[in-house]
């Protein structure tokens, strides 16, 4: 809880100028998208391919060629 409160006491001393800029920021931050979050590991992930007798490396070639 301190750093919000550094920050709000930083924010406090700012111009008025230099807080638009930090809104502005604010608001570019909040636009991001977020990274969705998989609902599988990577540790899941491998143990569930590791059956897959196809290159999917090559698969993924393949159909990148394909849409040219």
């Amino acid at each position: 809880m301190k750093l919000k409160e550094t920050v709000k006491k930083e924010i406090d001393e700012m111009d008025v100028d230099e807080v638009l800029f930090l809104y502005e920021q604010i608001k570019l931050m909040k636009k991001r998208k977020p990274h969705s979050e998989s609902k599988y590991t990577l540790d899941e992930v491998l143990e569930l391919t590791s059956t897959s007798k196809s290159s999917w490396s090559e698969e993924v070639i393949k159909e990148r060629q394909e849409r040219g």
